[in-house]
């Protein structure tokens, strides 16, 4: 009989403690999340990857050189609400990923490669890096006319 309480003891014992330890992550797994929600609400609070100077200065050279190319001339769809949707965090809709196309291969490799999960495109006439997601980090924009 007493060995039989003696275990009976034991094990809710064990299952308290274990119990608690659970309990316990759990509330730090959902403060956690709690934060990352927080920090993470709204696009201005988050960082943004950017051209530097030099990749500008070496893209305005470029685009100056080869203004006439197909790529820099912007699709005819092109508007002012497309133009001002180009900016930090917006993430490219069906129809501009449709406009985009991958930059010349000479115009990268005076940026050097892309950070791993971006790429640079050119949209409506603007060099543009975005990530794996469409998400746009920033544009080199050139004075095009187009037209509306």
């Amino acid at each position: 009989m007493k060995t039989r309480w003696l275990m009976t003891a034991c094990a809710t014992a064990v299952f308290a403690f274990t119990s608690m330890a659970a309990v316990a992550q759990g509330q730090k797994d959902q403060n956690r999340g709690q934060t990352q929600r927080t920090e993470n609400r709204g696009q201005t609070k988050k960082r943004y990857r950017q051209f530097n100077e030099k990749q500008r200065q070496y893209a305005t050279t470029y685009y100056n050189q080869n203004r006439n190319q197909e790529i820099f001339r912007p699709d005819s769809r092109w508007n002012n609400d497309y133009e001002n949707r180009l900016q930090p965090g917006y993430v490219l809709d069906n129809d501009m990923r449709g406009m985009s196309r991958p930059a010349p291969i000479e115009l990268t490799r005076g940026f050097g490669p892309a950070p791993n999960g971006y790429r640079y495109v050119v949209i409506g006439g603007h060099v543009v890096l975005i990530d794996d997601g469409y998400r746009v980090h920033d544009a080199i924009r050139f004075n095009i006319n187009i037209g509306h």
